[in-house]
């Protein structure tokens, strides 16, 4: 990601497109809710500790970070599911 500020939007939109909670999300990094609503909000008081975790929370979960080019911005996407060595023959 460009800034801090595109990471955290980022942060928050690969929450949503996991369909959790913060509290689920805070759980899963292991950090607190309220770091969580602060990294939504775009505040400046957040470690990078914190950042890191609920990046790696979400990647876990199969959320893909996309790096902005030109003139388009930074991203998220859900990975595909790895395609079955069965099926690829057929």
């Amino acid at each position: 990601m460009d800034t801090t500020s595109e990471m955290m939007t980022a942060l928050r939109a690969g929450r949503a497109l996991l369909a959790l909670s913060q509290e689920e999300l805070a759980a899963l990094a292991g950090v607190s809710r309220q770091v969580v609503v602060r990294i939504e909000k775009c505040e400046g008081n957040v470690l990078v500790d914190s950042l890191e975790k609920v990046r790696s929370a979400l990647e876990a979960g199969g959320v893909v970070f996309i790096d902005g080019e030109g003139t388009r911005g930074p991203g998220v996407a859900l990975a595909r599911a790895p395609r079955q060595q069965a099926n690829a023959e057929q």
